[in-house]
Order: C-alpha cells, then sequence, then structure tokens
C-alpha cells in the first residue's frame, strides 16, 4: 500500500466560532467544537436534514468517563456527532441522522479543527461518522490521525503521554469502518436483509490500531463486493447507477423523508460487457417481500410473474422499459457505496492551546500516487478504476492492467507523467484556443481608423480604411486576409501545443451621416492545433457572420462595435499506447470587441491613445472517438468564456515626397487574457466518466502591430491600393505572430 504524500493547503474555514459558554469539563470538547476545516474536503451540513453548520456538535454528559463497553457505543454518552439540534444526546435510536459527515474531494487529505477545554483530566468520546469519496480515484487505504496544527504546521500526538493529548482509544475493539446499512449484511436501518448480499459488512479492513494512529486497508468481509467492486472504495464517479422505487403511495406509515427503495442495479460488465439492469435482493421470503413485488407490479401494470424477479438475475426488457417510463421509478448513483461509516473512540486529555486536530488522509493505488497535478490524478483514477473495478470490466479490463504496469516501469518522472498524460485528453484546451484565434481574426478585420479633421470636428473618411473599395454612394467594401501562428505554453493542467490558423473576411459598410457607419462581414477560417509531445492534434475549420458600427466624436476620436457568430467544426487524432484515436464534433463562438481611440495630428504624424474590449463564448459538443479500441475516449461538453481587455498607444506617419500616399502605422499595446477553468466529463467510451480539469486561458503579454499602405496605381475614376501589416504578441506563456495583406479597390 502507498501512501500519497500529504500536502495540504490551508482554505477558507467552514466556519469559526466563539467558544460557547459550557460546563467545565475535564477535558471536554467545546459544545460546538469546530475552528475550521482545511485541506481537500469539508463537512457537510444538511439543513434539508436538520443538520446545520457546522456540521460537527458534542455531548458531553459524564466528566472523566473511561466506559468499560469495548464493543460497541451502547451506554456512552460522550460523543462527536452531527450537528441537529433534534437530536438530544449520543443514544438517539440508529438512523436518525448523527453521523458527521465527511467528504474528501482532492487527491490530499483534510484537517478538521476542534476546540477543547483544559482541566485536568481524560475523557473518553464516541465519534459517529461517515466520510465520503470525492476524490476522483477509488481508494486502497485509509488513515486517521490525531495532533495539533494544520497542513504542513500539524503534529501528531505523543502516546507516551495520554493525560495531555488526544488519542485513540486502542481498548475499543468495537470500532469499524464499512459501507452504510442496507447494500451488504442484514439490512440494518434500510431493511431485512443487504441489497447486494445478505452476509457479512464490506469493511474497510482496520490494519493498524494504534493511540496515534488508524490506518486502514482493503476492502474486505463480504465477498460480492470484492466480486462486484474490488478491493478498494469507489470514487463517486465510479458507483453505478440504481432503479429507484418510490413506494411511499402503498405504505400508509411513510414520511416525507423516506427514501426509495432500490430496484436494480446497472452492471456494465453483464452480458459479456454489454451491460444489463440486474435486481438486487429486494428482502428475504415472505409477506413484506410478496407485496414489495406486488406494488412494483401494480405500478408498471404487469403482472407479479411478469417481473420475472430473481436476485441477481438480469431484469426483462419490457419490465425496464416499463420502470424508465413510470414516475414512481427513476434512476440515480447508488451512493452509498461510496460512503463509508466511521466508528472510533477518542480519549480526550488536557491538551496545550485547548486545540485538537483530526486528519482524514486517502491512500490511493500506486499509478494515482504517481499523479503530480490534478489532471494527471483524475486521469490515473480513471484508468486505475477501469483496471481494478470487476463491475467496470467491458473487456478491456487486462488491457489496462498491463498500461497500468508498463507506465509504472518507467524509470523517469517525466517520461512517466507524460506516458500518464497520453491516456486522457490533454490538449483539450486547444478546442477553445482555436476558437479564438479563429475568432478573433474576425475582430482583426473591423475597419478601424479612417478618420477625417476638418472645422466641424472628426469625421468617418472611406479613404482612410486600411482595406477597402468604394461599391456605391456612402457604401464602402473591404476584405482582409490573415495568416498566423500562436504558441500557448504549457499549463499546470495542460500539455502545451502550437498553433497554425488563416483567415478571410469580407464586408460592406454604410455610411449613415459624416460621423456615424455600420455594416455587415462574413468570413472563413480554417486552423491546426499540434500538441507537444507527439500527442496529437485537433483541425477546426470555422463560417462567421458579425456586425459592426463606427462613430467619430471630437476632433480625433472614434469608437468601433463588432457582434458575431461562429459555427465551428473540429477533427481531432490522439496518440495513444500506439493506437491512433479519432473524433470530430461542431461547435460555435459568439464574439463580440469594443475599440476606441483619439488621434492627435501633427504634421505628417499621426499618434494617439487607444483601447480594446474583446469577449467571446465558445461551445464545443460532446464525444465519442473511434479507432483506438480500448483507450477511446468519450468526451463532454465544452463550454467556456475568454475576455480581452488592451490599452496601448498607436501612430501613422504619412511618408513625405512620395506619389503613392504611402503610409506606415504602428501600435504598442499591454494586453491581458482572463478565460475561465473548465471540468470536462472524461472516460473511456462505455465507462463512467469523471470531470478533467481544463485550465482556462489566463495571461498577459505586449500586442506589436506594424503595417503600412500604399497606392498601386490610380486614374480619375480608379485607385487601387496595397496594404500589408504583422500583428505579434509577446507574453510568458503565449505568444503569435500574424501577418495581414490586402488589395483594395476604390471607383
Amino acid at each position: 500500500m502507498s501512501l500519497r504524500t500529504l500536502k495540504l493547503q490551508t482554505c477558507a474555514p467552514i466556519a469559526i466560532f466563539a467558544l460557547m459558554a459550557t460546563p467545565a469539563f475535564s477535558g471536554a470538547f467545546d459544545e460546538i467544537p469546530v475552528i475550521d476545516v482545511t485541506g481537500d474536503g469539508y463537512v457537510f451540513a444538511d439543513p434539508a436534514e436538520g443538520i446545520l453548520e457546522p456540521g460537527i456538535q458534542s455531548f458531553t454528559k459524564t466528566s472523566g468517563a473511561e466506559y468499560v463497553n469495548t464493543a460497541n457505543p451502547n451506554g456512552i454518552d460522550n460523543c462527536l456527532m452531527a450537528n441537529n439540534p433534534d437530536l438530544e444526546g449520543c443514544d438517539a435510536e440508529r438512523g436518525s441522522g448523527k453521523r458527521i459527515k465527511t467528504r474528501l474531494t482532492g487527491a490530499d487529505g483534510m484537517d478538521i479543527s476542534l476546540s477543547t477545554q483544559s482541566t485536568g483530566d481524560v475523557t473518553e468520546y464516541y465519534v459517529y461518522g461517515k466520510t465520503s469519496n470525492l476524490t476522483g480515484a477509488r481508494m486502497v487505504g485509509f488513515t486517521l490521525e490525531l495532533g495539533t496544527g494544520t497542513g504542513g504546521d500539524f503534529t501528531a500526538f505523543d502516546a507516551a503521554d495520554p493525560a495531555y493529548q488526544a488519542l485513540f482509544d486502542t481498548e475499543f475493539t468495537g470500532g469499524n469502518f464499512n459501507l452504510p446499512d442496507g447494500l451488504f449484511g442484514n439490512g440494518g436501518n434500510e431493511g431485512d436483509t443487504g441489497f447486494f448480499d445478505g452476509g457479512d459488512k464490506a469493511v474497510m479492513n482496520t490494519e493498524q490500531l494504534t493511540a496515534a494512529l488508524i490506518e486502514l486497508g482493503a476492502m474486505t468481509g463480504n465477498t460480492t463486493y470484492t466480486d462486484l467492486f474490488g478491493s478498494g472504495f469507489l470514487d463517486d464517479s465510479q458507483v453505478p447507477d440504481g432503479f429507484f422505487f418510490d413506494m411511499s403511495s402503498f405504505d400508509e406509515e411513510a414520511g416525507e423523508d423516506d427514501e426509495p427503495a432500490l430496484i436494480a442495479w446497472y452492471n456494465l460488465s453483464e452480458n459479456e460487457g454489454t451491460g444489463a439492469w440486474v435486481y438486487g435482493t429486494l428482502g428475504v421470503e415472505g409477506a413484506e417481500l410478496d407485496d414489495k413485488l406486488q406494488n412494483l407490479a401494480d405500478t408498471l401494470d404487469v403482472d407479479l410473474a411478469d417481473l420475472g424477479y430473481v436476485a441477481g438475475d438480469v431484469v426483462p426488457d419490457e419490465i425496464v422499459a416499463r420502470m424508465e417510463g413510470n414516475d414512481l421509478l427513476s434512476v440515480d448513483i447508488i451512493e452509498d457505496l461510496r460512503n463509508m461509516n466511521l466508528n472510533f473512540m477518542i480519549e480526550l486529555g488536557d491538551v496545550d492551546g485547548d486545540q485538537v486536530t483530526l486528519r482524514l488522509v486517502p491512500v490511493f493505488a500506486d499509478i494515482v500516487a504517481e499523479s503530480a497535478t490534478e489532471y494527471q490524478f483524475k486521469v490515473a483514477g480513471m484508468l486505475d478504476g477501469a483496471a481494478e473495478v470487476p463491475y467496470l470490466d467491458i473487456g478491456n479490463a487486462g488491457t489496462y492492467e498491463i498500461a497500468v504496469e508498463e507506465i509504472l516501469d518507467i524509470e523517469d518522472d517525466a517520461e512517466r507523467q507524460t506516458a500518464l498524460e497520453s491516456i486522457g485528453f490533454s490538449f483539450l484546451g486547444s478546442y477553445g484556443s482555436l476558437s479564438y484565434e479563429l475568432g478573433r481574426a474576425m475582430t482583426a478585420a473591423l475597419p478601424d481608423g479612417g478618420i477625417s479633421r476638418g472645422a466641424s470636428g472628426a469625421t468617418l473618411s472611406t479613404k482612410g480604411l486600411p482595406n477597402g473599395w468604394s461599391i456605391g454612394d456612402d457604401v464602402t467594401g473591404f476584405v482582409s486576409v490573415q495568416g498566423g501562428t500562436a504558441s500557448y505554453d504549457r499549463t499546470v493542467n495542460g500539455t502545451g501545443y502550437d498553433i497554425d490558423s488563416y483567415a478571410f473576411a469580407a464586408g460592406a459598410e454604410w455610411q449613415l451621416d459624416p460621423t456615424l457607419g455600420f455594416g455587415v462581414m462574413i468570413g472563413a477560417g480554417t486552423g491546426s492545433a499540434d500538441a507537444d509531445d507527439d500527442l496529437g492534434s485537433v483541425d477546426a475549420d470555422a463560417l462567421s457572420i458579425a456586425v459592426f458600427g463606427r462613430k467619430a466624436f471630437g476632433n480625433g476620436g472614434s469608437i468601433s462595435a463588432m457582434l458575431g457568430y461562429q459555427d465551428l467544426s473540429f477533427e481531432s487524432t490522439r496518440n495513444v499506447m500506439g493506437e491512433t484515436a479519432k473524433g470530430d464534433t461542431d461547435g460555435s463562438q459568439v464574439f463580440a470587441a469594443l475599440n476606441a481611440q483619439y488621434m492627435v495630428q501633427n504634421g505628417a504624424f499621426t499618434f494617439g491613445p487607444r483601447a480594446s474590449l474583446e469577449y467571446y463564448k465558445q461551445k464545443a459538443d460532446g464525444f465519442d472517438e473511434t479507432g483506438a479500441g480500448a483507450w477511446n475516449l468519450s468526451i463532454g461538453d465544452q463550454d467556456g468564456e475568454v475576455t480581452i481587455a488592451s490599452i496601448g498607444i498607436e501612430g501613422a506617419y504619412a511618408m513625405p515626397q512620395t506619389t503613392r500616399d504611402t503610409v506606415l502605422t504602428g501600435a504598442l499595446s499591454l494586453t491581458n487574457a482572463s478565460g475561465d477553468d473548465q471540468l470536462i466529463e472524461t472516460g473511456f467510451v462505455g465507462l463512467p466518466t469523471t470531470s478533467v480539469p481544463v485550465d482556462g486561458f489566463d495571461d498577459q503579454w505586449v500586442d506589436l502591430e506594424l503595417g503600412f499602405s500604399t497606392t498601386l496605381g490610380a486614374s480619375p475614376t480608379s485607385q487601387t491600393t496595397l496594404h500589408g501589416g504583422y500583428h505579434g504578441a509577446f507574453g510568458e506563456d503565449y505568444e503569435s505572430h500574424a501577418l495581414q495583406v490586402a488589395v483594395s479597390f476604390a471607383f
């Protein structure tokens, strides 16, 4: 068993509470003891079930208690439990919701800091706990530790001095760590037998129980569990679906909070990997089971025999169809497969500083523990689950097991992590980047400048446009052709890539008055992103349409705005484990731009400040890859945003003593890009997906623009002008270069 190195980071506290006035108990927890919670996890408060912030309360009924009962919590009246004001003590009945709900949300553990009162004695507390695995990977172990401080300042208690420490009670042998009642074992509060198996409970084996440390290992105790779900504790993303039956209309004693009955579950490995709905054990033989089955048959409007109910057998197709179409039956995950009851005791002494930290640390398989980023962790968890969870075996588990061994055998850390990243789609960010580059080509084609000055102030000028020709009274046409390259460096969770793109735009502008014009443009573009380390590529094509307007003001100012839409299509190739996975999908982008400038003329020079704001709303539909067998991925919908803000100066110089009306232009700007991070559902085709992080486009750079225009030929009725320009962006993690060439004609 490998233990991932703990790297807890301090986060905002769930709650900070002033110490509440309580009787002066010896070594007592405060009534509402939570100081804060840090790391990858939180304490879940659920007002709908009566559990209030901060989720934990304590009861201290017997000061200095040392309980003789070492097998179960009966008679123990000191405890830590859920903060439910309706529960008046530790003896609240089973099923009343008294368990503290912790949720582990990442690769590292969590610290719960609790306040205490130091009065010179030792008091024993029973802990009613539950934790949920929302980390992104199955757990192969779990540790609990007591100490002081949090994160890197955590110090474990010294078991040699119990009077001044908080320690686990090693005499309490009744402590256990098991899946909640109802799935395995006798059913507990949920029924008279377990849904999957009515034998023993499914527990995490206690490998070490000392005063300072509880160390848990593989899931044991029930062979049905290991046959179906392996030896690990499943992550939320790996839990199967179930059919749940709302039986409240058949039970006069049912309350609003009664949960629907689990009827069947979806076993992906059934039918040689094609998957099927399978009945669970719905009860022991007798009147209660007969009534449940009859109620189900009546609800589905079938005869009892038509149900074909046998625990462990496949549900008939007709029954599945009827269940899918009935409002009293619904599909949801069987969430208790990722919940673990935590039962243990703490001996609380006279702790210095009146503060105790309970540390919960998940332990993962070696392939998961080798990950260095959140993206790698999620991919490793996905691969580990596909290799090790039996019900997920749709015929490829052996392939995944071999891949895990091959990756772990790579000695170089960087090469091993690159191999791990290749299992997933580490350059998903290129979809948004390609969209941005093709969208910005349209905003770059927006006619700017074109200001004439007179005694009455600035007016719009078609003559000054960088690329245009007159096609009628007060109407001007223009074209723009652009080619460019861009380089996106690696982010924390994504591979770097280089982009080549080409775009064309054409449009017309109508001048409504000397200071106001509006227009329409259309465009097309294509681009390709090539990922680093030969991991693959993404190609994109775009068709665009946009409307724009320009307004002159003052004695040299102008403002322009654009709103546009792009229809996008993508094709991808991904090189993985000697195979090539191919994908194609569609997408779209809405883009908008606002530009302003104010130019001052001094002889042949024109110069002034400028600013711009751009917005890109990007979408790409989900798709399934083909061509790579077991390595094909199912990719969920992508939905991102990018905002670009820029401020700078620009200038123009009219070359003197030329017959070609040659003008040189230049601009220098500081630009900031802000894009939102995404969580994209990703998984092997046919298996459950997990949320994989894709970093947003966040960077700052300097934009440099250089250009010229010169008249090639002119006559009394027409004029031909050549235009050219360069646009470069220079940032720490982003760099781009683009050239634009145009020929304009005025008639």
